[in-house]
């Protein structure tokens, strides 16, 4: 992994953060906060928290997707690709969490980081990172697995299936974010719909899809210009 696969990767990040963070928001309140897209109050401030959004894509992206290149070459290595890639976004966890609970209250970074530092100290930075490393791992490995080069269809089907089978985790992970709510009460309450299976496939594969095809035409471009 060089500058010609990193650098590409940042500018990836930045530019999906800033794309998709209203589309993020609004699916996460509709199904943390069980509310229809009817509901005005999940289309306000739609840019909150891409400041952390970029922050996280650039960390995510940059290395991400350089790894997901390495490791889709390499037929032996699909798990420790899978667990690699898992635990680049596992790095983010603090600033999703800051994200995500911003989103759920409706506050800002700042308001955020306070309430955390007052009330859990420095163990708020686990919160969330069980489920987290979980489903970027069943994902990653589903993908790096089965995915084919230049074959569009075949691998947006495997992106719909790696998200459906790492949906609850997602789930577990959006609610220790927002609420703090135990794993135990997340199951006894778990509802069906607040996996929001639909909503979370279909940003996910264009939102995954699009980043990809950003990431080869930058890379393209980049290595022309300066190799």
């Amino acid at each position: 992994m060089n500058h010609n696969d990193v650098v590409p990767g940042l500018l990836t990040g930045i530019s999906s953060a800033i794309i998709f963070n209203p589309i993020d928001k609004i699916i996460f309140c509709c199904c943390i906060q069980n509310k229809k897209l009817t509901d005005w109050s999940i289309w306000k401030n739609p840019f909150r928290g891409c400041f952390n959004s970029i922050g996280t894509r650039v960390i995510t992206s940059g290395l991400y997707f350089a790894l997901i290149d390495g490791y889709s070459d390499d037929n032996s290595n699909k798990a420790i690709g899978a667990i690699s890639t898992a635990m680049v976004s596992s790095i983010t966890n603090p600033i999703q969490l800051i994200k995500f609970y911003g989103w759920y209250h409706n506050c800002d970074s700042l308001t955020s980081i306070r309430f955390h530092f007052h009330k859990y100290g420095m163990q708020w930075f686990r919160f969330g990172i069980i489920p987290l490393i979980t489903r970027d791992f069943i994902f990653n490995y589903i993908y790096l697995t089965h995915k084919k080069k230049d074959c569009h269809i075949h691998n947006l089907m495997v992106i719909s299936g790696a998200l459906a089978i790492a949906s609850p985790f997602n789930l577990i992970k959006n609610k220790r974010y927002a609420t703090k709510e135990s794993l135990k009460s997340i199951i006894s309450n778990f509802k069906f719909s607040q996996l929001g299976i639909g909503m979370t496939i279909g940003r996910s594969c264009i939102s995954f899809y699009v980043s990809q095809i950003i990431y080869n035409e930058i890379k393209r471009v980049y290595c022309v210009a300066f190799n």
